[in-house]
């Protein structure tokens, strides 16, 4: 009932792509933790990705439904890139002062949060 009111320009974005400083095996763990807080995942899971030495982040919602996943790849110049693939809204199951939980925040942001923190992180 919200949505068609409030609407969604996210949902048809291109995925989130950045690069950080670090190998691969460096920030993955980072991005796994971070993302595990940004969207109160406890074990976010990570397997190896499709390419030699890259990883897949997968993250799924309280109730267990998968929420999205990111990828990270290792670039031949140094770095890695990391992509962050999703297109819906994420609701979490409490509401706060009977108010529509994180009205205004979506997986994008929540993601990009995550992910910026271990650029931090790594260059410190």
């Amino acid at each position: 009932m919200i949505q068609p009111v409030a609407g969604c320009s996210w949902i048809h974005n291109d995925p989130i792509a950045m690069k950080l400083p670090g190998t691969t095996a460096q920030v993955t763990p980072c991005i796994a933790n971070n993302l595990g807080k940004e969207f109160q995942d406890g074990v976010p899971v990570i397997e190896h990705g499709n390419t030699p030495g890259s990883s897949e982040i997968t993250i799924n919602a309280p109730r267990g439904a998968a929420v999205g996943f990111v990828t990270v790849e290792p670039i031949p110049s140094g770095g890695s890139s990391v992509t962050y693939y999703d297109g819906q809204l994420y609701w979490p199951h409490r509401a706060l002062s009977g108010v529509v939980p994180d009205f205004a925040r979506d997986n994008w942001h929540r993601a990009e949060r995550a992910i910026l923190l271990c650029n931090r992180d790594t260059t410190t």
